[in-house]
């Protein structure tokens, strides 16, 4: 065999090598991959809160107008093609942040939220549809 069908035979068991292991939580994830995410599931908590008439919510600007959806979708989708992720991982991901959550009685998706409402206001829907 000469060296070139040898190179073109291993290239792709060098890159099936290199491929990232899928996280089990976002603590798995460098703080820069984790935060999109983490923000999209306090934004779907707290619109829940809003929808429900709860409290929590109230003093939080009002998220179904907002594109929080989107934020959390995009976020998502950028894990799912990074980490080749199923969509039991992707269920997987969220429960385990909202456990984190109900762990703590939502006590930090409070504290989160001015940091991730400041995300949501540079996000544009737009171009992140388009790889931007």
């Amino acid at each position: 065999m000469n060296i070139t069908l040898l190179s073109s035979l291993a290239l792709p068991l060098a890159l099936q090598a290199a491929a990232p292991e899928k996280p089990a939580t976002f603590d798995d994830l460098a703080i820069e991959e984790a935060t999109a995410p983490r923000c999209g599931v306090a934004f779907a908590i707290a619109q829940g809160w809003q929808e429900a008439g709860d409290a929590r919510g109230q003093t939080l600007p009002e998220l179904k107008s907002t594109d929080a959806r989107e934020f959390f979708l995009t976020a998502m989708v950028r894990l799912i093609d990074r980490y080749s992720l199923e969509r039991g991982d992707v269920v997987a991901l969220v429960q385990s942040e909202t456990a984190r959550h109900r762990a703590n009685d939502y006590a930090d998706v409070g504290a989160m939220m001015p940091a991730c409402l400041v995300l949501l206001d540079a996000f544009k829907p737009d171009a992140a549809s388009q790889g931007g």
